[in-house]
């Protein structure tokens, strides 16, 4: 029984998580491809980032609280501002987090869990501190 729930669960983000990146995050970022000058990448890039605690924990707060300022990113550059999803509920944002770091990813790919959002929300930042966040794992662990 435990074995059926697990793999109905698996099964279940598999088909959840594009259905709700597409919803909320393609419009912008044109099917994981970004838009020169206007939107980055983040398909390829993602997985890599989230390699490290540092890089997971940023891309939580990304996608909690967005982003805004000038960033370099798959070889562009891009100035201007990514929304909050902070009113999407945790496991919906753990699931876009986990499929998009599993996008263009050889090897395996890092994953995201409610809890790791849920824990995000107990500190909340604006959109320029987490460029600030950035900036600070840029000097560490480049996540161009």
């Amino acid at each position: 029984m435990v074995i059926v729930f697990v793999i109905g669960h698996a099964w279940e983000n598999r088909i959840q998580a594009p259905r709700e990146y597409s919803n909320e995050c393609s419009i912008c970022h044109h099917g994981g491809h970004g838009q020169v000058s206007e939107i980055a990448p983040i398909f390829g890039r993602v997985g890599p980032i989230a390699q490290t605690p540092a890089g997971h924990h940023y891309l939580v707060d990304v996608l909690l609280y967005g982003l805004d300022g000038s960033i370099t990113a798959g070889g562009g550059h891009y100035n201007g501002a990514m929304p909050s999803f902070q009113r999407l509920p945790d496991d919906e944002i753990a699931r876009i987090l986990t499929f998009v770091a599993s996008q263009e990813m050889s090897g395996s790919a890092p994953t995201f869990t409610a809890a790791d959002i849920a824990s995000a929300r107990t500190h909340p930042m604006s959109a320029s501190e987490v460029l600030q966040e950035r900036q600070k794992l840029d000097l560490q662990t480049p996540v161009r």
